[in-house]
């Protein structure tokens, strides 16, 4: 690699992301790069700078927040010559833990970076129909949710006070004491099925919220989505489930559905699909599994 640019959402990690982001940029100077550096002031201005950024003949565009700027940097580098680079100091970080990247330290996710690269898969979604206002497209790194889930990330943004993870916590609580079971149709590889459900995870790959294992057997280089329903159950038997989806032993319970498919729609009424965190669209929504979408830079784990 000769030329890069570091895309920096300047808010994430309690505004670390920006000294952290001007970190990398050093960093990657001394390796020998030539780097461009981008702030984003918002969603649509950091999506605008990635696709600029691949325009420009960019080799790789380093994100350096949480999973929200690597959403945004997806959207820009899906399918096109541009590697992704993550630089990971955000709350959640799934998608930096998927690939491997270190955590908690810029200069070994820089080192980490410069190892290599490797073709993973993203799920992509598609809202609407063909003739009927056109399909958009957005795509996904690592689970997108709906249902219970969903509607905490509805409430989340809905309130202003408090802030960072205490805020989420709360919504739990909150969304949990009226929470009813909703009335599902999921079309897995064209099989349908109907259930009440508590929520639908689909999994590029594997983990969501900062490392809950949702969908614990995702690969992000098989090709696949999997599936994870959690179906009808009681709302205190949820709340007793939560602490097993961080290990993925969840799906050990007869309650919790998986399977595996490259292709899933999923309709229910009054219910919000969001992916990497980011809100995607109101339901029906079709994920497709697109093998070998994205070139991410650094060697994967293992188990990816």
């Amino acid at each position: 690699m000769e030329q890069v640019a570091v895309l920096i959402n300047p808010v994430a990690g309690g505004g670390r992301a920006l000294p952290i982001g001007r970190q990398g940029v050093d960093l990657l100077r001394a390796a020998g790069l030539q780097v461009r550096e981008l702030v984003g002031r918002d969603t649509a201005d950091s999506l605008a700078l990635s696709r600029e950024a691949v325009a420009l003949g960019m080799e790789a565009i380093y994100a350096c927040g949480g999973d929200g700027i690597v959403h945004q940097a997806i959207q820009a580098v899906a399918q096109t010559d541009t590697a992704l680079g993550v630089i990971p100091c955000g709350s959640g970080n799934d998608f930096a833990r998927t690939v491997g990247v270190p955590l908690g330290d810029p200069a070994a996710a820089i080192a980490h970076s410069l190892t290599g690269s490797r073709l993973v898969d993203l799920g992509r979604v598609d809202v609407g129909q063909v003739g009927l206002g056109g399909v958009q497209q957005t795509w996904f790194g690592t689970v997108l949710a709906s249902g219970f889930d969903s509607k905490v990330n509805d409430r989340v943004n809905r309130t202003r006070w408090p802030k960072g993870r205490l805020r989420y916590n709360l919504s739990i609580v909150a969304e949990l004491a009226a929470f009813k079971p909703l009335p599902f149709r999921i079309e897995i590889d064209g099989v349908t099925t109907e259930l009440e459900a508590m929520l639908v995870a689909i999994g590029n790959g594997s983990c969501y919220g900062g490392g809950m294992r949702i969908c614990p057997t995702a690969d992000i280089t098989d090709g696949l989505l999997d599936v994870t329903v959690i179906s009808r159950m009681s709302r205190s038997k949820l709340m007793r489930l939560f602490p097993s989806v961080y290990p993925g032993r969840h799906v050990l319970r007869p309650e919790v559905l998986t399977f595996q498919a490259r292709s899933i729609t999923t309709m229910a009424p009054a219910v919000n699909a969001y992916a990497d965190g980011e809100y995607i669209a109101a339901l029906p929504i079709t994920c497709v599994a697109v093998q070998g979408a994205l070139r991410v830079l650094g060697a994967l784990p293992t188990d990816a």
